[in-house]
């Protein structure tokens, strides 16, 4: 089964990624932290997206949603960068998806609850 590419990755400016590495320093704090937050993501929404173009002063590749698409290469730097945020900061789990813990099952469910409690 064939993935449809974005718009545009082809091998022509979209598939070529945005190139986060040029212009890192010229995103807004808030911009960075948006973009290390969702490290997983490959498409970028259209907000921030906007804001990249806004606050680099550049054009950022885009498809016909005003979206832009990262590669590895990008998300590989903004993952890196995102370490070295989280690892200044004392932060040890960065890409951990835990649920939280129920602290109270229902008296009729016949489960022991004693190992929720801390």
């Amino acid at each position: 089964m064939n993935t449809p590419e974005p718009a545009g990755s082809a091998g022509d400016e979209i598939g070529a990624g945005v190139d986060m590495k040029s212009l890192w320093t010229l995103l807004d704090p808030g911009t960075r932290q948006w973009l290390m937050d969702h490290t997983g993501s490959v498409v970028v929404p259209r907000t921030v997206t906007a804001a990249m173009c806004r606050e680099s002063e550049q054009v950022v590749p885009q498809d016909a949603h005003g979206q832009a698409w990262l590669n590895e290469d990008d998300m590989q730097f903004i993952r890196t960068r995102a370490h070295s945020a989280f690892a200044e900061h004392g932060t040890e789990r960065l890409y951990e998806a835990v649920q939280p813990r129920p602290t109270r099952l229902p008296p009729d469910s016949g489960h022991d609850a004693s190992h929720y409690r801390d």
